[in-house]
């Protein structure tokens, strides 16, 4: 799909190639160099939340975490980078629990299970990175998008009232 978009806009003289990422919730004008995606959730599995430009070879963003949420443990056969742009994300990737503060990216190797929440203290907001092989978000590890991961004391009410 971005590769159609990207050949149909070459050949018009007047192709959009700067994006306000703040902005992506418009419908561009005229033609652009690749497929907008407005904010929305990225998934059933993650609190993501964020709008993304889809390339013919990469796909990036700017994705927010309400403090204290984020994805379900994951895995996609891409690997993906984030740099954090506000707070800090507590990513566990394969056995390890690793803290990205903001001005730091952190690296996800490809084919490797992970989740990411932001931390308690503050809503995170970074910038994604990835190959668009397999789209914006990889399948949860137990098969059943029902909704993000909280942090103890965040998210939904549980009780069975």
């Amino acid at each position: 799909m971005a590769s159609e978009t990207a050949l149909k806009t070459r050949h018009d003289g007047k192709v959009q190639h700067v994006y306000d990422m703040d902005g992506l919730g418009k419908v561009p004008d005229g033609d652009t160099s690749c497929e907008v995606m407005s904010p929305r959730h990225t998934s059933g599995k993650s609190s993501s939340y964020g709008g993304a430009l889809f390339g013919e070879k990469v796909i990036v963003g700017v994705i927010h975490k309400a403090r204290g949420s984020g994805s379900k443990r994951h895995t996609h056969p891409n690997e993906q980078f984030n740099y954090v742009l506000q707070g800090t994300l507590q990513c566990d990737i394969g056995d390890q629990t690793i803290f990205c503060p903001a001005g730091h990216c952190v690296h996800i190797p490809a084919g490797v299970e992970h989740s990411c929440v932001a931390t308690p203290e503050e809503d995170v907001i970074f910038f994604v990175a990835k190959d668009t092989r397999h789209g914006i978000a990889g399948p949860p590890v137990d098969g059943v998008e029902d909704g993000p991961r909280f942090l103890e004391g965040f998210g939904p009410d549980k009780s069975d009232d």
